[in-house]
């Protein structure tokens, strides 16, 4: 027979185990309600086992790879469900999808639309941030409050004011400027058919003043009323006494002042000189002295119209109506232009020094000494 004191212990080792099963049932309850209440999972799967295994884990439970070795299937098949569930079709009948959290932080935080390439792509990536940044904050639009003064009612609008009739008069007496008298026209020239001493049409080349004309024209064409107007093409012909002022302001603007070549229209221009028009525009020049010397006294092309080969395309013209012939020239020494002189065979044969002295300015940046060249063609 066991003794008072050891019946004693025996007693409180049992109550003592039965009060620490007691709080663990507790315990496991209340973690249970508050992992399901705070996670939305109690509709099929419990994170119960894994708040055991942390309680269990010191007393030599099983580890936590096998627990979860277990659970994963469970969870993934909860999650795809739930994903499932809130599957959408658009107009096109695609399925769609709300991205998780875990997806959104991908896009935003790694993804190549950090450096969006569109217009679509930046929007997209700004709705992410904004949508993640609300949910950080728990943002919720039905807290914003309405304010509390009362809307006023606009004042009533006033009565038309009849207008009066010599001012509508004086409107409907406008008419738009025909197309040959407005300030566009007198940018790029108008219309004009082949005009006499054509030596060649370009249809293909596309200056940059073209592209900025046809812009023109296309903000234009929002007008009510719009000029009939189309692309033309660069044509090549001898020299037109109607050209001459146009031609020489562009040898002024390009060389210097006081320039006139109205004695080339007595030097056979068929063959001296080719001139570069777009409709009526002037936009390249070049001029030989005359055909039996054949030198180049002047060649330039209209700032706006360079960098689309129209000086090649005038000097290649140039050659070719006097074959067979040297043709000489005086170029700067720190002159662009003798790259394309190279290009077509120009050997220099001198140097002269201060040959440009007595005619460019003294404040101009190019050389006032040029190199001699020449084109042998014999």
């Amino acid at each position: 027979m066991s003794s008072d004191n050891e019946l004693s212990a025996g007693d409180d080792e049992y109550d003592e185990k039965r009060e620490l099963q007691q709080c663990s049932r507790k315990r496991r309850k209340r973690n249970d309600g508050r992992v399901k209440k705070k996670a939305g999972i109690g509709r099929g799967i419990s994170l119960v086992p894994l708040l055991e295994l942390v309680e269990t884990e010191e007393e030599g439970g099983p580890a936590f790879e096998e627990v979860i070795e277990q659970l994963l299937p469970a969870y993934l098949h909860t999650r795809a469900t739930f994903q499932e569930r809130e599957i959408e079709t658009d107009q096109l009948g695609n399925a769609l999808r709300p991205l998780t959290r875990s997806e959104v932080s991908s896009l935003v935080d790694r993804s190549p639309l950090q450096c969006p390439s569109s217009l679509l792509d930046t929007i997209a990536l700004r709705k992410l941030k904004l949508d993640r940044q609300r949910r950080r904050i728990k943002f919720n639009p039905q807290r914003i409050n309405a304010p509390e003064a009362p809307l006023m009612p606009l004042n009533p609008a006033r009565s038309a004011i009849p207008a009066s009739p010599q001012v509508l008069d004086a409107l409907y007496s406008i008419h738009t400027t025909p197309f040959e008298n407005s300030f566009i026209s007198r940018l790029q020239g108008t219309r004009a058919g082949e005009p006499p001493g054509t030596i060649a049409i370009d249809w293909e080349t596309v200056t940059p003043w073209m592209s900025l004309m046809r812009d023109i024209r296309d903000h234009y064409g929002l007008a009510q009323e719009q000029p009939t107007e189309t692309v033309a093409p660069i044509i090549y012909t001898s020299l037109q006494a109607s050209q001459l002022s146009q031609i020489h302001d562009l040898l002024e603007r390009v060389f210097w002042m006081g320039i006139d070549v109205t004695d080339s229209l007595d030097y056979w221009p068929e063959r001296s000189t080719v001139i570069a028009t777009y409709k009526k525009l002037v936009v390249g020049v070049a001029i030989l002295s005359s055909p039996r010397e054949t030198y180049i006294t002047y060649l330039a092309v209209r700032a706006g119209w360079d960098k689309a080969q129209i000086a090649r395309t005038v000097l290649y013209h140039l050659i070719a109506l006097n074959p067979g012939k040297d043709i000489t020239l005086h170029v700067s020494v720190n002159s662009s232009a003798m790259l394309l002189y190279n290009q077509f065979g120009f050997k220099a044969e001198g140097f002269v020094a201060g040959f440009y002295e007595d005619y460019l300015d003294p404040a101009s940046r190019a050389s006032k000494n040029a190199f001699r060249l020449r084109l042998r063609q014999q």
